[in-house]
């Protein structure tokens, strides 16, 4: 059994995780929602056909900017489950590693009793080759 403090300490990190992947998803899709509202042509802008050109490309390029450094950001996540699940899941390691050793003994005492048997075959054989030769 875990103690409470750090159950309470795994339940923080997994809600940091659980905020961290929203975050950082909820700010791609706003970015690529923002990128495709400014691809709609507004005939009564105020700007030149030029100028508004520059701001939609400087406005994407930002967006896009936005979108990569949240795709980094989820990256770094999935990076730090995976340390996570490595370095912090002692007990599934543990419990993997006791049914790999259970399996391994019940197989050396298989492989022990079919050697006894061999061995007592062997020694039927070698009696009764041994009483042949000898009679």
């Amino acid at each position: 059994m875990l103690p409470s403090s750090r159950v309470n300490s795994t339940k923080e990190v997994h809600e940091a995780y659980a905020r961290r992947l929203t975050e950082s998803s909820n700010a791609m899709l706003s970015n690529y929602g923002a990128i495709a509202k400014s691809l709609k042509i507004e005939d009564d802008s105020r700007l030149s056909s030029t100028n508004q050109a520059f701001q939609d490309n400087y406005e994407a390029n930002v967006r896009c900017t936005n979108i990569i450094k949240a795709g980094q950001s989820l990256l770094t996540l999935i990076s730090d489950l995976k340390e996570c699940l490595i370095f912090k899941d002692f007990p599934a390691i543990n419990l993997s590693l006791a049914s790999q050793k259970e399996l391994l003994e019940q197989n050396k005492q298989l492989m022990n009793n079919e050697c006894d048997k061999i061995k007592e075959e062997i020694k039927i054989l070698l009696y009764e080759l041994e009483t042949e030769c000898y009679t």
